[in-house]
Order: C-alpha cells, then sequence, then structure tokens
C-alpha cells in the first residue's frame, strides 16, 4: 500500500497525548494519527449513519407507543369518571320540594367551585404531562 505524506498541526497537550500514547503502545506517532482518523471516518460513513437514524427511528416509536399508552390510561379514567357520576345521579334519591329552591343555589356554587377545581388539576396535570414527556424524552437520550 503506497502512503501520502500530510503535514498536520496539533495543539501542545494533544501532540503530547499522541507522543505518550505511541511510546505506551510501542507505535510510530503517524500510525496513531492513521488509526484515529480511519475510526473518525468509519463513523461518518453511510452506514454508520445509517445505523444511527434507525436507532432514532426506533427511540421515536418507543416514545410514541408511551404517549398513546398514556392517552388510553386518561381515557379510561374519563370513562371511569363519567360512569361514576352517572350511577351517583341514578342512585341518588331525589330532593323534597321545599328544598329544591336551596338545594339548586347550593348545587349551583358546588358546581362553580368543581369547575374551578377543575381547571387548575388540568393546569397542573398539563405542566405533570410536559414533565413526564421531557422526562421520557431525557431517558431515551440516556
Amino acid at each position: 500500500m503506497s502512503t501520502t505524506g500530510i503535514r498536520a498541526y496539533f495543539e501542545n497537550t494533544l501532540a503530547r497525548e499522541i507522543a505518550r500514547m505511541a511510546r505506551v503502545q510501542g507505535r510510530s506517532e503517524s500510525s496513531i494519527i492513521v488509526e484515529a482518523v480511519r475510526v473518525y471516518l468509519s463513523a461518518r460513513s453511510e452506514g454508520a449513519l445509517v445505523a444511527a437514524g434507525e436507532t432514532q427511528k426506533r427511540q421515536l416509536n418507543r416514545i410514541e407507543a408511551r404517549i398513546d399508552r398514556l392517552f388510553a390510561d386518561q381515557a379510561r379514567i374519563d370513562k371511569a369518571i363519567y360512569c361514576f357520576v352517572r350511577l351517583w345521579l341514578e342512585h341518588n334519591p331525589p330532593l323534597p320540594e321545599d328544598y329544591a329552591e336551596s338545594a339548586a343555589a347550593s348545587a349551583s356554587a358546588r358546581l362553580e367551585h368543581f369547575a374551578d377545581y377543575v381547571d387548575r388539576a388540568a393546569a397542573r396535570a398539563s405542566k405533570s404531562r410536559r414533565s413526564a414527556l421531557a422526562a421520557l424524552s431525557h431517558e431515551d437520550a440516556e
């Protein structure tokens, strides 16, 4: 195999590290540099880039599956709450007529309070979902 000389300039610390590694391994400095360039170029070859792309696709598929499970869980929770409210309304007896007006006023106030609570909980859940998604993406990056 024929070789071609190329002049390269290195920072002093890097040049000392190359010289130290050559001494430890009993090789020439040129062979250390040639090996490093080969490794660098092979890591950026088309096959390596395709493999990296495939890895990213698998990671995105895992994240998508986790998000799908979160949405499915949320749908089950929504259905459970709906069933509970429906059963509660079906099986609680109606109020006597003389309590109806005060009960309606009380119910309106309680409903307003409940709606405010749900809004606050939804805002917290939205923040939690964003942080959960961030944690998932951080976990997959590692």
